[in-house]
């Protein structure tokens, strides 16, 4: 999933809050699930719109609950320097985007801990409010919803702490491994590994359940099995990417002196002597000591064919502002994460203010496989 993927919604304590769009999926089944079946099926005697009512306002408590979940993970870990700027919900469940790997072993711990902490305290405040319900005489229906949502909270909990990468038990898993051998390459491994083993038990349970007549429930386990599965893996080979990144500078991989696209150089005359000439994917644009953007083949391609004659580089450039700079000793890593984030496959490379170079995704990628390459004959 893209970082800046889904719907921009709104900001709390400078985090952007989105959704992706499978969200809206889940959000769906899940208010039909409530007011089609748990609530007619448990609490009987009602009328419909009271249903679809009361399940609309536990449907939008139950993903405020993961909200709260991920921004708990989300401050703590800005706290401990990790810069989360956006969480994004989708189908399932939240994902708070961390800029890099906790910087150790104790981070970790403080980050994944307190994602169940936080459900187990939501699942007491909405025991609670069952109870304070109950009490004021709000209705059946109200104190099912309260008890419902106590439930989710402690079972999403629980949930998490299994003990298998990326949950949140695996991360505290992982956290320990770290911590008492010092390799997070390894411990990674090894939380991935039993990661990979609860998806492998959800799917057989998943089938167990299909069998037993539960068609829906079994699928939701497979797929939930799958996701984790694949998130277990792209965990690993993150922290092997971001380790082998983390080695190299930015000045190890620019392009020094990169050739230079004039701003006032006609679209259609840029593709001829500058793309299909040189064979690069983007150029900076401007002259040497005032580079003014970059342009690529996305803007080319956004460029009408008929407009491609009287409109220039600069017309169609992407200005040169502080999202497509970096600093010449900046890592690897933090290139191609800042690559992503912008949307951007190249950065301008600076020193002391200066543009000195060019650094480009697919130069990251060549000098990542040689490197993977070459430490697996070692």
């Amino acid at each position: 999933m893209k970082a800046n993927s889904g719907i921009n919604l709104f900001r709390i304590a400078g985090i952007q809050i989105a959704i992706d769009y499978s969200w809206l999926v889940i959000f769906l089944l899940v208010l039909w699930s409530l007011a089609a079946g748990y609530f007619p099926t448990e609490y009987p005697g009602h009328r419909v719109v009271q249903y679809w009512g009361i399940s609309l306002v536990a449907t939008l408590l139950f993903f405020a609950s993961v909200l709260i979940h991920e921004l708990a993970h989300s401050l703590v870990a800005n706290r401990v320097g990790q810069n989360v700027r956006r969480i994004t919900l989708f189908i399932f469940g939240g994902m708070a985007h961390l800029s890099r790997e906790p910087s150790n072993a104790v981070a970790e711990l403080k980050i994944a801990s307190v994602g169940p902490l936080t459900s187990l305290g939501l699942g007491g405040v909405f025991w609670a409010g069952k109870v304070a319900a109950a009490g004021a005489g709000l209705g059946i229906l109200w104190v099912a919803m309260f008890k419902y949502l106590s439930f989710i909270n402690v079972a999403l909990a629980v949930f998490n702490l299994l003990p298998g990468f990326p949950l949140d038990g695996g991360r505290m898993l992982r956290g320990f491994l770290w911590y008492r051998s010092g390799n997070l390459r390894t411990a990674t491994a090894r939380a991935a590994d039993w990661g990979s083993g609860i998806a492998f038990g959800l799917m057989a349970l998943g089938v167990l359940e299909i069998f037993g007549g539960a068609l829906i429930g079994g699928l939701w386990l497979i797929f939930i099995g799958m996701f984790l599965r694949g998130a277990a893996r792209s965990s690993y080979h993150g922290v092997v990417v971001e380790q082998v990144l983390s080695t190299a500078s930015v000045r190890d991989l620019m392009v020094p002196e990169p050739t230079l696209m004039p701003a006032d150089e006609p679209v259609e005359r840029a593709i001829d002597d500058y793309f299909l000439r040189l064979g690069y994917g983007g150029f900076p644009v401007g002259r040497a000591g005032e580079i003014e953007g970059l342009i690529t083949l996305a803007q080319i391609k956004e460029c009408p064919p008929e407009e491609r004659a009287h409109r220039t580089a600069r017309d169609i450039m992407r200005p040169a502002d502080e999202s497509v700079r970096i600093r010449a000793t900046a890592s690897v890593s933090d290139a191609l994460r800042q690559m992503m984030e912008s949307d951007s496959g190249r950065l301008l490379v600076t020193d002391n203010g200066h543009i000195v170079g060019l650094i480009t995704r697919t130069g990251i990628m060549r000098f990542m496989q040689m490197k993977t390459e070459l430490e697996e004959q070692q």
